[in-house]
């Protein structure tokens, strides 16, 4: 059993740092293919970054990885030790990225800007969603925004997008007003995409269960798929007999087998499915962000 749980331990490890290296290299992509050939900024660190190199030719990896020191030695104090260290360990992958990704709007670019727009915010946003499901951050007001979700539960894409209002007014004064405009267009939809991320990639289902075989139900349920249930006490509201009423969380995923064994033990059992945004206790490892 313990060699069992150090594997899972492993295959997490490698799965986080491949969200890590794709997020980072999907940003990247984003960033020099869509974002600057433009003058589009992107969010946080990597705005302030385009500003400074279209203003005095500094390299964008370079200034995403001075500026984010100090940010990681307050996350380091602030947020989860585990989380800053992968973050500041995404923070050299996706400064490579950027660098190794220079020149790329040479062969992905387009010359619309809306297009550039639209589609480098989705690109963006995938690779920041993919990035915060690898539970860290690329550093920069990512920080923040983590170290908000974890004080007052706001959304990450709303925290974000409001943070970045402060980088877009200078980008305006810099670029331009329109440019600004398209930026915030791009913005909107990379922090709607990575809400959506967040959500599609960690969904849960919390079920209720009303059969009159609810002992058979719910010892198949721990068998076959390993989840404990809760037994609730329900009362007929018109026959006024009183019933044991399941209740379990599950993964998306294993919902086909829950109605498998429900309808295979019960075809008149009454069952309810709902989405559960957040789960935190035995058997589900507790999302950070």
């Amino acid at each position: 059993m313990h060699m069992r749980e150090k594997e899972m331990n492993l295959m997490f490890t490698l799965l986080r740092i491949l969200g890590m290296i794709i997020g980072s290299t999907l940003c990247a992509i984003a960033i020099n293919g869509f974002l600057v050939p433009h003058h589009l900024l992107s969010g946080g660190v990597s705005g302030i970054a385009i500003l400074l190199n279209a203003s005095f030719g500094v390299k964008i990896g370079l200034v995403v990885l001075i500026v984010n020191i100090p940010l990681f030695l307050m996350s380091y104090k602030k947020l989860d030790k585990d989380f800053t260290v992968y973050s500041f360990f995404n923070m050299f992958i996706f400064s490579m990225m950027l660098l190794l990704t220079a020149d790329i709007s040479k062969n992905v670019g387009v010359d619309d800007i809306i297009l550039s727009a639209v589609f480098g915010g989705i690109i963006n946003g995938v690779g920041m969603g993919i990035t915060f499901k690898s539970k860290c951050s690329q550093g920069g007001t990512d920080i923040v925004a983590t170290y908000v979700k974890k004080k007052w539960n706001a959304n990450l894409g709303t925290t974000l997008m409001i943070s970045n209002v402060f980088i877009v007014s200078l980008g305006s004064l810099v670029f331009g007003a329109e440019k600004a405009m398209y930026t915030l267009i791009s913005m909107y939809v990379a922090y709607q995409v990575v809400d959506r991320i967040q959500i599609m990639l960690d969904k849960k289902k919390s079920i209720m269960i009303i059969s009159d075989k609810s002992e058979e139900i719910s010892n198949q349920i721990m068998a076959k798929i390993g989840r404990g249930v809760t037994f609730l006490q329900g009362e007929g509201g018109y026959s006024k007999t009183s019933q044991k009423v399941i209740y379990t969380i599950i993964s998306s995923k294993e919902l086909p087998r829950i109605i498998e064994i429900v309808d295979s033990v019960d075809e008149c059992a009454f069952m309810s499915v709902n989405e559960a945004t957040e789960v935190k206790g035995r058997g589900f490892k507790e999302s950070y962000i």
